[in-house]
Parts: C-alpha cells; structure tokens; sequence
C-alpha cells in the first residue's frame, strides 16, 4: 500500500467525546480531540509500556493512557507523569509518532506518508442544484474482512447485486450489466465510468421491489435518467445518479486499508431528493441492510486453490472494477518523485 497520500480516517462526528482507535494502513492510530478542538493523530502505542492509548481517555485536551496514566498532547509529547512530581523533567524520548489529520465537511483526512504533505483538496462532487440544499448523511464505519483490492473490486461489481442484496436493491434487478465506457484521467490519479451507448447490450436500472421499493417510490426514487461512476486513487468511489425532477442521489465510499487482510469502508450520502428526516431514517435503513448483506459477500469466498487457474476468470461485467484496481496499483507502485502516469483503458 502507498502511504504518502490522503486517506479517510472516519468522520468529524466520531470525535465528540472520548478517543477513537483505529488499525489504519498497517499502523495503530488513535484520534482525539485536543484543547483547542483541533482533531489529531497518534501513534496508539504508549511508549512506557505498550498500552493501547485508544483505550484511554481525553483529559485537558490530552490524551491519557489507561495504564499509567500518562498524558501526551496533540504533537505526541509526554506532557504528565502522574508517578513523578510534575517539577521532574520528562524525558524527550517519552512520545509517541503524531500524523497530519486535516477535518474537511465532517470527514478526516490522515496522511502517513514521509515528508510535509499538503492540504488535501477533496473534489466537488455534487452537482449545485438551484434552490435545493443537499442532504449529508454520514454511516457508520464497517470493517470489511478482505484485502483492499478485493474491497476495491466489489465497490465497482454491479453483477453480484441481484444475487446478494435481496433484502435491499436486488429485488426485481435485471442481472444483465451493461458495457461501461472508462474514461482514465491524463494524469493517471481516477477514472469516470458510465453506460457505453454503443454497448451491444443494455440493461435499465429499476426501482427496487418490495417494502424499500414500495418506500422508495412514494419518496421521489425514481428511475434515473443519468448515472455515473468515479474513482480516485486515494480510495474514494462515487456513485452518482439523477432523477427526471433534476434531483440526485450521491454516494461516496472512502476504502481505507486496516491492515493486509482488511479494509475500512466510510460510506456518506448527499441527496437532494427526498431532503427531509423521514428520507434521511429511509436511506439509513436501507443501507444498513445493504451493509450487513455485503459482509456475506466474502464470506463465500474460498481460499487460494493450488491446483486451480492462475489467476480468475473475469467477463464484461468485471472490466470496471479491473480497471480501478489496475490503476490503483500502477499509481501505488509508481516513486512519488516520478511524474504522473497516464493509463488508457481498452475498449474491447
């Protein structure tokens, strides 16, 4: 994985009382508030023991570990030792390793990268619609038991949706995937994805069918009249769908590596249609749904097979989410210092 880039943390509101911790792209983290307000970074492990400072507590805007009782400020430096007069100098060495997080619209950046990074620049994603106020939903973090690749492929797999989320989107949903038309940014750093209107096949999205579908509908959920898929190599996934009345439904899925085996997935939902609490209990429930459905999905799974194909068979439908894994390792492979690379997606 490459460390020297921005990757979702969590989300501002995770930091309203006590501290969170976190396995983050190999390394334990904790994030806190410190005096000032200011969300920060730490390395989790005390330097005294070992002790897990995530399980600590917020004292005076420090961070205080649960063994000892050691306080260590938002740079990570010993600032108290409740086991020596507070006159007796601590030595430099008693801290812990502190990472940029910078808090941009309830979201929090974290760099873990070598050198100064800069002010990370999320994108505007959402469409400015006239008279209409977006409506933010930020879900709760999910771990995901897979590598991110793995992740990063099914966040693009349309094919499984029929087959796995019946209890969500699935119902009534044509199997069928329609060819995408990838287009990779020159510089190499995200790709866009729609429906190809040269495919030999098409395939219409539909409303979903039982008791979300019935919901749904009486909330504005119609058939879209556009969609559109992105990614950025930071691991950020947007899905963007708009309605015939010129409202839309925006997701945005941050995939953050926990470690080589597992992934964090931060899921935010920005709409315009139905912009009221009862959409708002709607769209949470039916995500919740899909969430817990998705944890089926690798589940079944089998490990790797010795004597089977060298590497898995793919089709059409699995082109989209191949091409943002390529691109993803391309750029994680690539030296900081080596210009942009540019990608071209073939078109079969």
């Amino acid at each position: 994985m490459r460390l020297d880039s921005w990757y979702c943390a969590g989300w501002s509101r995770e930091l309203t009382s006590g501290p969170v911790g976190r396995r983050l792209l190999g390394h334990d983290v904790v994030l806190f508030r410190d005096a000032s307000g200011a969300a920060r970074a730490l390395a989790a492990r005390c330097p005294h023991r070992g002790a897990d400072l995530a399980r600590g507590a917020v004292v005076d805007g420090c961070l205080q570990c649960p063994f000892h009782g050691w306080r260590f400020d938002g740079l990570g430096r010993c600032v108290r030792v409740p086991s020596q007069p507070e006159a007796l100098k601590i030595s430099a060495a008693a801290r812990v390793p502190a990472f940029p997080l910078h808090e941009h619209q309830g979201t929090l950046w974290l760099w873990m990268g070598t050198g100064q990074p800069g002010t990370p620049e999320p994108p505007e994603w959402a469409p400015r619609a006239a008279g209409r106020t977006p409506r933010r939903i930020f879900f709760d973090a999910q771990l995901i038991e897979a590598p991110f690749l793995t992740a990063l492929e099914n966040a693009f797999d349309k094919a499984h949706v029929p087959f796995i989320h019946q209890g969500s989107f699935g119902p009534g949903q044509d199997p069928l995937v329609a060819r995408q038309r990838i287009t990779v940014d020159p510089d190499g750093a995200g790709l866009q994805a729609e429906d190809d209107p040269d495919s030999p096949w098409h395939a219409e999205p539909r409303v979903p069918g039982g008791w979300l579908g019935a919901i749904a509908r009486l909330l504005g959920f119609r058939r879209p009249t556009t969609q559109s898929t992105r990614f950025e190599v930071g691991g950020a996934v947007r899905i963007y769908q708009e309605y015939p009345n010129g409202t839309y439904d925006l997701f945005v899925a941050h995939l953050t590596p926990a470690d080589g085996q597992r992934t964090w997935l931060f899921v935010e939902s920005v709409r315009t249609r139905a912009p009221h609490a009862v959409g708002d209990w709607i769209q949470r429930r039916a995500l919740g749904r899909l969430f817990e459905e998705g944890k089926r999905e690798t589940s079944l799974i089998l490990g790797e097979d010795p004597d089977g194909p060298p590497r898995p068979v793919s089709v059409e439908s699995d082109r989209l989410g191949l091409a943002a894994r390529h691109l993803y390792e391309r750029w994680a492979s690539a030296n900081t210092a080596d210009p942009p690379i540019a990608l071209s997606v073939e078109r079969r």
